[in-house]
């Protein structure tokens, strides 16, 4: 009987450290967004603001993952990273006042930012030197499924028992899910097991020292360039139960929205893979953005939920490329030597894309009333991400 590689047992740990540092920590934040600002009264952009802080601390933690995991153990971190995730999750519910949950969103961006997308790269670069695509496309293909689950149990949550105590089943769900790494011995990288990663052929260095062919350069700008627009795009996913209300829709149906492309999120994650594997990273990638330019045209000329709700699904799309298809991407121009200095920079700047997003659909909504000259600034981004994706495959 063929013993089973323990770099898929890791990958299983991984897929809960997805679903919950992407999943249930981002994924399914936008059901707070109208009832908190309006039970408030506050501008909805205003109370968006937290997630822009979270998503900007959460990059900068990215920053520090490497030389933390080098300097503490890895288990170490990542417990009291999970425990100040849990509580500042719950302790969301017991606010009342903006600068709590600005601070709560800082203390979730640092905690969630050491077990999120930057680590899980990390680690399945460490632990799978064969089928790393494929071992990125499914753990990050969770926090797709996360979000299309927990979303509208959490809208139903709401409405039943109020937003004070969906905050608490929503830090429940994160540890819940992160258990599986807590209770599984292992470290990020094998070599620290005296073990070999899946498919170990000679050493592969990936976040060790940077070779000198590495530099900051016009096609690296470029890359930048393409995920912040992209991730700027990602967050209109979470307004969308307050688009479905600004064109008349109910808010089961705005989170059926994002319920959907949710799903899309997890298919394009493992369908990017596949067609990565075919055509190569990059056009699979344009595929990716095809698909999500369809989905803001769609949004723009119709207000049918029978048009909208495959539009939402070809809107996660934006997912696959920011999660599987840049890093894909990284590791093909700038190599894998270079990815633990490349990566960290990239991701540092689609996290800020995502920050920014996530206040500023807001507040254009607060002051235009609508969500539409969000969805035009989309096109130009779309169109300005893909000139900047081709030029960095011609320069790199």
């Amino acid at each position: 009987m063929t013993k089973i590689h323990k770099s898929w047992l890791v990958l299983i740990a991984l897929c809960g450290l997805a679903a919950a540092s992407i999943g249930i920590s981002i994924n399914t934040s936008g059901v707070f967004y109208s009832v908190v600002s309006e039970d408030l009264g506050i501008f909805r952009g205003a109370f968006a603001f937290n997630m822009t802080i979270f998503s900007l601390v959460n990059a900068i933690a990215g920053l520090f993952v490497v030389r933390l995991f080098d300097r503490f153990p890895f288990k170490l971190v990542l417990t009291a990273s999970v425990i100040l995730a849990t509580l500042s999750t719950g302790l969301m519910g017991n606010s009342s006042q903006l600068w709590q949950f600005y601070l709560l969103g800082a203390l979730r961006g640092i905690s969630t930012g050491m077990f999120s997308i930057m680590t899980l790269t990390l680690i399945i670069n460490y632990w799978f030197s064969e089928k790393n695509g494929l071992a990125t496309s499914i753990a990050l293909s969770f926090s797709g499924i996360t979000g299309a689950m927990m979303s509208p149990i959490f809208a139903k949550i709401i409405v039943a028992n109020g937003w004070h105590f969906a905050y608490w089943i929503q830090a429940l769900a994160l540890f819940l899910f992160c258990v599986p790494a807590l209770v599984l011995p292992f470290q990020d990288n094998p070599l620290k097991e005296g073990r070999s990663p899946y498919g170990h052929k000679e050493v592969i260095s990936v976040a060790g020292p940077v070779t000198s062919h590495f530099k900051v350069n016009s096609a690296y700008i470029a890359m930048i360039i393409f995920a912040v627009s992209l991730a700027f795009i990602s967050s209109m996913v979470q307004h969308f139960p307050g688009f479905a209300e600004s064109i008349k829709l109910d808010v089961t149906t705005g989170a059926a929205f994002l319920s959907m492309a949710m799903i899309g999120n997890i298919v394009f994650k493992l369908i990017v893979g596949f067609l990565s594997d075919v055509l190569g990273p990059i056009k699979a990638c344009l595929v990716l953005v095809s698909a999500n330019l369809i989905a803001v045209l769609i949004f723009l000329i119709s207000s049918k939920p029978v048009m909208l709700m495959p539009a939402a699904l070809l809107f996660g799309a934006i997912f696959g490329v920011l999660a599987v298809s840049i890093p894909l991407i990284t590791r093909q121009l700038f190599g894998l030597d270079n990815y633990g200095k490349a990566y960290p920079i990239i991701n540092f700047a689609t996290n800020t894309g995502a920050a920014l997003a996530f206040s500023a659909i807001g507040f254009i909504y607060d002051f235009a009333n609508s969500y539409y000259p969000a969805l035009i600034l989309f096109l130009i981004l779309l169109a300005l991400a893909m000139v900047s994706l081709v030029y960095a495959s011609k320069k790199a």
